[in-house]
């Protein structure tokens, strides 16, 4: 839901600051990484990320926000087309030049879905003799709004 705020005013720069219980500086914590992962494909930059120790103490930058895992911009419009209800590659590749304006084969999109598979963002099932993609819940939190 955060990450959905954000990316409705993009572009922008976030800066976040942690700091309460364990269970809000999780949330902010891989909030940051999201966006550290995708931010360069949706217009959001994170500035910076910070954590305030206790009531009296200084903030405490990171250095640097991780990346949840490695995403090419190829795989994330895969991913997020797969989050808006495509599950077929056939379907995958017809949304993929139609949203993006740009022509890719079925090859590619076969190959970067493999490679969503290998990275557990998404699953697959055989179903009628082809295979139907979803998300899986780190899919999920990375790509769909």
């Amino acid at each position: 839901m955060l990450g959905s705020i954000i990316e409705g005013n993009a572009p922008c720069n976030v800066v976040i600051g942690i700091a309460g219980d364990r269970w809000v500086a999780t949330v902010l914590s891989f909030l940051a990484m999201t966006l550290a992962t995708v931010g360069g494909f949706v217009n959001v930059s994170v500035d910076r990320v910070f954590i305030m120790p206790g009531e009296k103490g200084e903030p405490v930058n990171w250095p640097i926000a991780p990346r949840l895992i490695d995403l090419s911009l190829v795989e994330f419009r895969v991913l997020r087309l797969i989050c808006s209800g495509y599950s077929l590659a056939k379907e995958i590749a017809k949304g993929y030049s139609s949203r993006f304006n740009e022509t890719i084969s079925l090859q590619a999109i076969e190959r970067t879905l493999a490679k969503l598979r290998n990275k557990r963002l998404v699953n697959s099932k055989h179903s009628g003799g082809v295979l139907v993609y979803e998300e899986t819940q780190l899919g999920r939190l990375i790509a769909c709004s």
